[in-house]
């Protein structure tokens, strides 16, 4: 088991390193066709054409920053060329400077970057969200399926379109957004190496413990 544990902890120190070499690459993929964004790894940095959507747009609460309780705003983008359709986190806002009016966004086209993510991960759920027919509307956690089958009914029904089940995080020198710093707190892939030592060491110890014991029988 011990042994089994060390090799786990050097296969997440490798995935980190991967991790991070993703975060720091500064190469930019500029997206032609919605296939590439399923392709492409998380945290790839793309380019992408279109022009933003003025809903539906959803207030993502509870997200902390430097201590402060503040929202993410979560704005639809449409891609030109394609019938795709992504979600782009604008950035954070402090609760106390946050107002519905902040979120207006010009729909017109432009070339916006950013790295590519999943939707935010859900931990605790109070509850289910409902979701209204609103151009704007605040949730407690960001339900993918819930939220990405809304912006299919309101975006999606006079035209065939897809929603893509990534999410662009919005390169903080894009303007129309707020506070942006992409960088997801993890642990360094040395500690991993480190932890994965420990568990062979005691690994060892065991071993020859066991052969001591052996021994005296």
């Amino acid at each position: 088991l011990m042994i089994n544990l060390g090799f786990w902890q050097l296969r997440r120190a490798a995935e980190k390193q991967e991790l991070l070499t993703l975060l720091t690459d500064e190469n930019i993929t500029r997206v032609h066709v919605s296939s590439q964004l399923e392709e492409l790894p998380r945290y790839a940095n793309v380019e992408i054409h279109g022009e933003f959507l003025s809903s539906p747009q959803f207030i993502l609460e509870n997200q902390i920053h430097n201590k402060e309780v503040g929202v993410h705003v979560f704005t639809p983008f449409k891609i030109s060329g394609l019938d795709t359709i992504i979600m782009v986190n604008r950035g954070w806002i402090s609760n106390n400077q946050f107002n519905n009016n902040l979120t207006k966004i010009q729909s017109k086209p432009e070339l916006i970057k950013g790295k590519l993510n999943s939707s935010p991960q859900v931990g605790l759920r109070l509850g289910e969200i409902k979701l209204k027919d609103l151009d704007i509307q605040n949730v407690t956690y960001y339900e993918e399926d819930k939220i990405n089958n809304l912006l299919q009914q309101k975006l999606c029904s006079h035209s065939p379109c897809e929603i893509s089940p990534n999410i662009l995080l919005l390169d903080e020198s894009v303007p129309g957004g707020f506070k942006r710093e992409w960088h997801p707190v993890i642990m360094p892939p040395a500690k991993h190496k480190a932890y994965a030592l420990q568990w062979f060491g005691m690994s060892f110890v065991l071993v020859i413990v066991f052969i001591f014991w052996v021994r005296k029988l």
